[in-house]
């Protein structure tokens, strides 16, 4: 992430991390949410990102399989275009698209069912 992303870095204060009330594990992700001013924390482990504590810091928190269906319903062709490009970059071999999208449904992969039915949707029109 540091290498990928450093404008992504923020400085949590302790106290900040102190007074957060989800998880104990995943408090210091909530805090720096928090400290970034972000809308939403993209998490595959929801349970541990409640309302009761994200409601304070008006945050939500979203499965990156609705995160990524939200962004699809403003930007589908950029988002159709950027799998595309994925699709060949893959590590071991280029993947055709369909297969990419058969990839991206697999629970052990990225499980993302919803994101990719709309994909087929819009592609089938």
């Amino acid at each position: 992430m540091k290498a990928a992303f450093p404008e992504a870095m923020v400085k949590v204060p302790v106290e900040l991390e102190e007074v957060m009330t989800n998880h104990p594990k995943d408090r210091h992700v909530l805090a720096a949410a928090v400290t970034a001013n972000a809308d939403v924390i993209v998490t595959s482990n929801l349970t541990d990102f409640n309302a009761e504590a994200l409601t304070p810091w008006n945050l939500k928190a979203q499965s990156p399989d609705d995160f990524l269906c939200l962004l699809f319903e403003d930007y589908p062709q950029e988002m159709i275009q950027v799998l595309r490009q994925q699709s060949q970059k893959y590590r071991r071999r280029p993947l055709s698209f369909q297969e990419l999208l058969a990839f991206l449904t697999k629970k052990d992969g990225a499980n993302l069912q919803k994101l990719v039915a709309k994909i087929r949707s819009y592609e089938s029109r």
